[in-house]
């Protein structure tokens, strides 16, 4: 908090009072101190103006009421033509002066000067607290005396309380949504936001479905979302349609790479057929979370091994829910079998898990 107070003609109100100064040279003076806080490490702005010149080797004195301390470190910057002296200032010899130097002088109002003091403490108790401003001439002899008063507060803390967001959605994509495609992979058909029906698989066909997904959240870190499966696509039998890229059961490949057809090699079930992932979310800006690139000029794909999540979207910050790759990215799983693949009807789970850091 920012206080001033002037004093002119040779007097200054304060609180109903009006306290008379010496009559002589000072015609106004006030001093603005930038932190008025307890112990708060405060400059001060005395600008001052004259009715009578001050020659030669006089000068302008300031003195602090006791409890401003710091003086041994304070720095102070004297109008032109004038020099500090701070060479005797300690905090029990609480002065400052600035003395003109040979052959200048400080002209007379309107003309103003500026003292401005640095790295003062400010006293540990609140109220009213003096500063003396003193003219003398080269004899050492007092021409004109000014109190002026600061005043010392307890600071003013501004609370608020925002309350944290957090909205999460998943909807379904078809080959007719506004979002057809996923990294230019088209949609073979429409998901809804409880269900991925890839229905009928054709050996050596590849079949995409995909969801959107949005966050809209006032996180100030921003937020992941990842997918888990609970097992492959398993059927009836036990027979699997295992993860992207011909992984055995459980498995999945972490690191993205282009789409490539399952084995179909008799004897290892794992290459009859596999499934995978790919998201449109744009890790660019968000490198320190997305540990996926899911489009390298193609898309890339990832498996799900069952046991850890996928990252498939994330942001650094706050987000709209609209936004494509900060509030709003689609999910695609593609299909492969070979004739290998076992008949059956094949089912899993997928669960989305938004985690926010706020």
């Amino acid at each position: 908090m920012i206080f001033s107070l002037v004093a002119m003609y040779g007097f200054y109100p304060f609180n109903g009072l009006i306290k008379f100064a010496k009559a002589g040279s000072l015609y106004s003076v006030k001093d603005t101190i930038s932190d008025s806080d307890k112990q708060a490490s405060s400059s001060h702005a005395i600008v001052f103006s004259m009715s009578t010149a001050l020659g030669e080797n006089e000068y302008v004195e300031v003195s602090f009421q006791t409890g401003f301390t710091n003086f041994a470190s304070a720095a102070i910057n004297c109008p032109a033509n004038t020099t500090a002296s701070t060479t005797s200032a300690s905090d029990d010899y609480r002065v400052l002066r600035c003395k003109v130097d040979a052959g200048q002088s400080l002209a007379v109002q309107p003309a103003t000067h500026t003292i401005t003091i640095y790295n003062l403490l400010n006293p540990n108790a609140t109220g009213d607290k003096d500063v003396t401003v003193t003219t003398y001439d080269n004899t050492d002899t007092v021409k004109d005396e000014t109190v002026l008063k600061v005043y010392i507060i307890d600071d003013v803390t501004v609370r608020a309380t925002v309350d944290a967001t957090l909205t999460f959605t998943v909807s379904g994509l078809g080959p007719y949504s506004t979002k057809s495609t996923v990294n230019g992979i088209g949609l073979s058909g429409t998901s809804t936001a409880e269900e991925i029906n890839f229905g009928t698989l054709h050996s050596n066909a590849s079949t995409t479905f995909a969801q959107n997904l949005t966050v809209s959240t006032n996180a100030t870190d921003g937020f992941i979302v990842t997918v888990q499966k609970d097992q492959d696509l398993q059927n009836a039998a036990g027979a699997t349609i295992n993860s992207f890229n011909n992984s055995p059961d459980g498995t999945g490949s972490t690191t993205p790479g282009p789409w490539s057809d399952p084995g179909g090699v008799l004897e290892s079930p794992n290459t009859y057929g596999h499934w995978g992932l790919t998201s449109d979310d744009d890790d660019a800006a968000d490198n320190l979370i997305m540990t996926n690139d899911y489009y390298q000029g193609e898309a890339y794909y990832v498996g799900t091994d069952g046991t850890d999540p996928t990252i498939v979207m994330a942001h650094v910050g706050p987000a709209d829910g609209s936004t494509q790759n900060i509030g709003m990215a689609a999910v695609a799983y593609s299909v492969r079998i070979s004739d290998l693949q076992e008949a059956g009807d094949y089912s899993t789970i997928l669960t989305y898990v938004c985690t926010p850091t706020y």
